[in-house]
């Protein structure tokens, strides 16, 4: 029998604890001030030797229930009013996101175990009468001011606009019920808009109307708000809310006993109903707030909970002292940390002395070594300086052409010792290179030449390039030249038409652009020349190493590759056309020709680690990875088959390569981090008012330093809207990245790739991350790689199982439900031989296949469970017919429905379902598999007998019982 309350008094003979203990089916907060007065009051009486009087109550709660019934009337009557309450809300929180995502210190169990710890701290009486002063000021609350506030923070540390907050509301709207003692409370969802560029006072007038108007709907029960608004079932969190906002003004009554000290002890019950609790009071003195923090330790440790206790005080003090300041300008930093973002792990200048061009780099490495391997090409070797002498006789035939600094030369070949001849000679002459993959449509190239107006183009008969109509630009083939009585000596200024600079451009590289339409990034010597030197320092990359060229020309990573080798006395090699697709070639050339260094995308290196053997990567020292997010599982999976050192880089064509780095060794969790900024490049992780956010708080990347790169060429408007001016250092750009990143937790300086600004999508008006998702699939499914994409409003995931395997679509949506909350589990897998990849290794998604959605065909019970199950939902649901594929939830079910649901399975099979297996496995199979893998527990039949005095609860009482239970 459950005791709705029980006294337990403990202790010595000086000094005793009274302990009372309510369930909160039978009492709430408010009601403890009239029981403590009851108390008082009987103590009293007793201890002079009489029978304690109270006063009669005008009320009982049994009239209480009565009359609220009476005046809300009934759901079924539209006018009454719990019918225009139910309208209120279904308008006020449609489209609701199901998710507030506050920075965490881990993912978001699949279920939660509402373990919780506290946090308390005190905002002084100065700043409580700020807080009052403007309320005052604004015709508001302390309350909504504290509100408000919260909810800035909240928009601020989410990177969200839509905030959702829950708070309790007493439910005495009548004087007869200020001394009843019982449940009244209710639970409100407040919604607000919180828009950076709004002053505090407009966001606070936002709050004010939104708290009214919810508090003048303060009757539907929450529960019943539930299943009404019907949002995603998740045992990961509370629903409609995961942030609660309580002041706790309670008249607890003063608790004086003739001849006690009386004090109150506080408990800690260390439990978390919600992500986070905010809970203020009175201070010690009455005239502050004291604020307790409850926490979900799922989620957070203490030292981000005392973060965010910093941040809402700074907050609270930056809104009251200046309200019409836009809440997106209010400091989330304190000076440490902004140090911290900006400077500290920013301290990445590395003097490079006269660094001068590329051109520089390599006349010093012939003088070096003239008459060591420079280059080989399918067994054709160049020293430095044979290859010297055919780069600066064509470098003067281009300045003969016209080529000068300031120009480009269009590239138009595949790769050979032509191309690289080509490339060197160009930027020799001073013009700047511009790729042109001869396989692309017409149109494209077209577009590139027309953009880029190079003085030539040059191509070889060979690759039989021919220059598209729509282009006006000479072309010229350069293995038909004869060009050996040009002098072969170094190219000078004296040489060229104009000096050459550092500050010149080196190369224009055309990459996708979301227009549809390729876009040009034009980069100087000096941002180059600023990663070259990086790399091969970092890397150790010298005259014993052996370099694979095997990226395109037309992707950036190519360029470290191409220019770095040969600024540092290394030999390249050059793969054939093509050679970088063929995983069996690249074996085969790695081992012959004793590579020790390359790159790769990991999808490649996902590819290539399946299909090569030790004796292929023998020869490794080290393996750079760039292009996409690098799962740890692709670097396990290489590391199983080689000892090279693997470095994960990340870099957009506009920061000049590579702008971050990190070593994969000592990586832990499913992606390896980006790392930290190179030498004399910064990264700045910023919302949208170009503000720098707290580590662990996600943002988009800018990066600025001597790597970022000029523009885009001929597209003034592209350039200011990507690069920006900044507002960290006078004269300096950032570039834009379109990525978001947050600053790791652990203090380290690294970064961490979350995914794109364009690649986050909507379901059900929840934000979702594709990148979550595949690095998922890649740690638990056992594919060997993942993709994600939305098509029709459904998950789709596309796998290449691990070799040797078969993929299993339920052991796999088993493995992600187990690690991913249910809206984020692909609801549909497609099965590939490989991955579509485009001509720079990476995943072509826009090549993915569109699914089949088909639906599915009914596939009846098998097992006696399976048969119980979906009976059991056919009856309590309606439902004509119930198939294994069908699903709880989605048949019409709710919160209150399944502990009917639960209560009928036990009954029939003979054992006890919880809850919460309902809520885990909502369809019929997973549910019937569940039931069966549990051990059967005795249940009592339901029979005639004798009655306890008490009656257990009635199934409507039984809503406060499941809310406790669930």
């Amino acid at each position: 029998r459950a005791r709705l309350f029980a006294v337990t008094e403990t202790g010595t003979a000086a000094e005793h604890v009274l302990v009372l203990v309510v369930h909160h089916i039978a009492s709430d907060g408010f009601s403890m001030g009239p029981l403590t007065r009851d108390v008082v009051t009987a103590y009293a009486a007793r201890v002079s030797g009489d029978a304690p009087q109270w006063e009669p109550l005008p009320v009982q709660y049994a009239d209480f229930a009565i009359w609220q019934r009476e005046v809300l009337g009934s759901e079924d009557d539209p006018e009454s009013i719990i019918s225009s309450q139910v309208a209120f809300w279904r308008e006020t929180l449609a489209g609701l996101p199901e998710q507030l995502d506050l920075p965490a210190d881990r993912p978001r169990p699949a279920v939660a175990s509402y373990r919780g710890a506290s946090h308390r701290f005190v905002l002084d009486s100065e700043l409580r009468s700020a807080v009052r002063d403007l309320a005052r000021r604004t015709s508001t609350t302390e309350f909504m001011v504290v509100h408000a506030a919260l909810a800035v923070l909240l928009a601020r540390l989410s990177g969200t606009d839509d905030i959702a907050i829950g708070t309790p509301v007493a439910g005495r709207g009548d004087a007869a019920l200020d001394d009843l003692v019982g449940m009244f409370v209710n639970t409100l969802v407040l919604r607000t808009r919180v828009e950076g560029g709004e002053s505090f006072e407009q966001v606070l007038g936002r709050v004010r109307g939104a708290d009214l108007e919810a508090f003048g709907h303060a009757d539907l029960p929450f529960e019943r708000l539930v299943e009404i608004i019907d949002p995603e079932r998740s045992t990961a969190r509370h629903p409609l809310f995961q942030v609660l906002l309580a002041f706790q003004n309670l008249d607890a009554g003063s608790l004086e006993l003739p001849g006690l000290t009386v004090s109150a002890l506080d408990v800690d019950v260390a439990l978390a109903k919600f992500d986070l609790q905010v809970t203020v009071s009175d201070d010690a003195t009455a005239e502050g707030y004291l604020v307790e923090l409850t926490y979900a330790t799922d989620l957070f440790d203490a030292r981000t909970m005392e973060s965010f206790a910093e941040r809402l005080t700074r907050i609270l003090i930056a809104v009251v002292t200046e309200p019409a300041l836009p809440v997106g300008d209010v400091a989330l930093l304190d000076d440490a940390e902004r140090t911290d973002v900006l400077a500290t792990w920013n301290a990445t200048e590395h003097a490079l002395g006269d660094a001068g061009t590329l051109v520089d780099l390599f006349a010093e490495q012939v003088r070096r070594s003239p008459d060591a391997v420079a280059v080989e090409f399918e067994g054709e070797t160049l020293t430095y300086g044979e290859f010297s002498e055919r780069v600066n006789r064509l470098a003067r035939h281009l300045i003969s052409l016209g080529v000068r600094p300031e120009t480009s030369v269009g590239l138009a070949m595949r790769r050979s010792l032509d191309l690289l001849v080509g490339m060197y000679a160009v930027v020799t002459a001073g013009g700047a290179y511009v790729p042109i993959d001869p396989n692309q449509p017409e149109d494209r190239n077209g577009y590139i030449l027309d953009t880029a107006a190079p003085v030539v183009v040059l191509s070889t008969e060979r690759d039989g390039f021919s220059v598209p109509a729509t282009a006006s630009v000479p072309s010229l083939a350069i293995d038909g030249l004869d060009l050996s009585a040009t002098p072969a000596g170094p190219v000078t200024d004296a040489d060229r038409l104009a000096p050459l600079r550092p500050s010149n451009t080196a190369y224009s590289i055309f990459t996708s652009g979301s227009t549809g339409r390729p876009k040009g990034v034009a980069v100087a010597h000096a941002s180059v020349v600023n990663q070259i030197r990086w790399i091969t320092t970092e890397y150790g990359i010298g005259p014993d190493d052996v370099v694979l060229q095997k990226t395109p020309f037309t992707f950036d990573v190519s360029v470290w590759e191409l220019f770095g080798t040969l600024a540092v006395g290394a030999r390249m090699v050059i793969a054939v056309p093509d050679g970088h697709r063929d995983t069996a070639y690249l074996g085969t050339v790695i081992r012959e020709r004793a590579v020790t260094a390359t790159s790769f995308v990991p999808s490649m290196l996902a590819v290539f680690a399946a299909s090569v053997s030790p004796d292929d990567c023998a020869s490794l020292r080290t393996v750079l990875v760039a292009g996409e997010a690098f799962p740890l599982s692709v670097a396990e999976q290489f590391s199983r088959i080689s000892d090279a050192e693997l470095h994960n880089l990340y870099g957009p064509t506009e920061a000049t390569v590579h702008a971050t780095a990190r070593p994969v060794a000592g990586t832990t969790g499913g992606s390896v981090a980006m790392g930290a900024p190179v030498w004399n490049t910064r990264a700045y992780v910023l919302d949208s008012r170009l503000s720098p956010v707290p580590a662990g708080v996600v943002g988009e990347l800018y990066l600025a330093g001597v790597q970022v790169a000029r523009g885009y060429v001929g597209r003034p408007d592209l350039t200011a809207e990507r690069f920006v001016a900044s507002p960290f250092g006078e004269g300096e750009r950032l570039y834009r990245t379109g990525d978001l990143v947050r600053w790791s937790n652990d203090r380290s300086g690294d970064l961490e790739y979350l995914g794109r600004t364009d690649f986050q999508v909507k379901l059900r008006g929840l934000r979702i991350e594709l990148g979550e998702i595949e690095t998922a699939l890649l740690d638990h499914t056992g594919v060997s790689q993942a993709a994600a994409q939305v098509r029709r409003d459904q998950l789709v995931a596309y796998v290449v199982p691990a070799p040797n395997t078969t993929f299993d679509r339920d052991a796999a949506q088993a493995a992600l439900s187990a690690v991913l909350p249910a809206y984020m589990v692909p609801s549909q897998f497609v099965v590939l031989d490989e991955m579509p990849l485009g001509s720079s290794g990476k995943v072509d998604r826009k090549a993915l296949p569109d699914p089949v959605f088909e639906a599915r065909g009914f596939r009846a019970p098998t097992t006696p469970v399976e048969e119980v199950v979906a009976g059991v939902f056919a009856d309590v649901l309606g439902v004509d017919r119930v198939g294994l594929d069908d699903d709880f939830f989605a048949l019409g079910g709710n919160s209150l429905i399944a502990t009917q649901v639960v209560a009928r399975l036990g009954s029939e099979l003979g054992t006890v379902v919880p809850v919460r297996v309902l809520f885990e496995a909502p369809g019929v199979a997973a549910l019937a598999a569940r039931v069966e893998q549990s051990e059967a527990q005795g249940r009592t039949p339901l029979v005639a007998q004798e009655r306890p005095e008490r009656v257990p609860l009635s199934l409507a009482q039984q809503r406060m019982w499941f809310l406790n239970r669930f």
